[in-house]
């Protein structure tokens, strides 16, 4: 994968973990790998990305599904006028890399999916390997995910593990 979306982020201040070695990373990498190999299975019109961070996931999936709507939204935006329009829309395909994780209150975020998720989309998460809890990144075990995700329509269909796993979700 050598689209230019994958060229490194400049960060010019952050946390000591820094952005633009994270998205090298062989482990990132194989993520993405993963992640596009899925989207690439779906059929989709829509898509937006959980936690998109500084956006390369974005760019990513517009660069290999041109004229599908593809947004992203970043906590730090949840109060954003742009952000709020977004979570008014629905998509076909929600995907969350390494960002669930990250969330408080898991239970709202999966209410919030599947209220914004049309009737049969999916739900891809990439989740971190539990041994990354040294760098302050909470796992989230596939039987978590699966007692939050099922309560709101949305039911697992498929876990990958290689290193870290992909999990899909579908809503009913």
């Amino acid at each position: 994968m050598n689209h230019p979306a994958l060229q490194t982020i400049r960060v010019s201040e952050g946390p000591r973990w820094e952005l633009e070695a994270f998205h090298r990373s062989p482990s990132y990498r194989m993520d993405l790998v993963a992640l596009f190999t899925m989207l690439d299975e779906l059929p989709f019109r829509s898509m937006l990305d959980i936690g998109s961070g500084a956006g390369l996931v974005v760019r990513e999936a517009r660069g290999r599904h041109p004229g599908r709507r593809i947004d992203g939204v970043e906590r730090s935006d949840f109060g954003a006028g742009a952000a709020a329009r977004r979570l008014r829309r629905r998509y076909d395909v929600m995907t969350a890399v390494h960002a669930l994780n990250h969330v408080p209150h898991l239970d709202r975020a999966a209410a919030k999916m599947a209220e914004r998720l049309t009737a049969g989309g999916h739900v891809v998460i990439v989740n971190p390997n539990p041994a990354f809890t040294w760098i302050g990144v909470e796992y989230l075990d596939p039987r978590t995910l699966d007692s939050v995700m099922e309560p709101h329509g949305l039911r697992r269909l498929r876990r990958l593990e290689y290193g870290n796993e992909l999990l899909v979700y579908r809503k009913n």
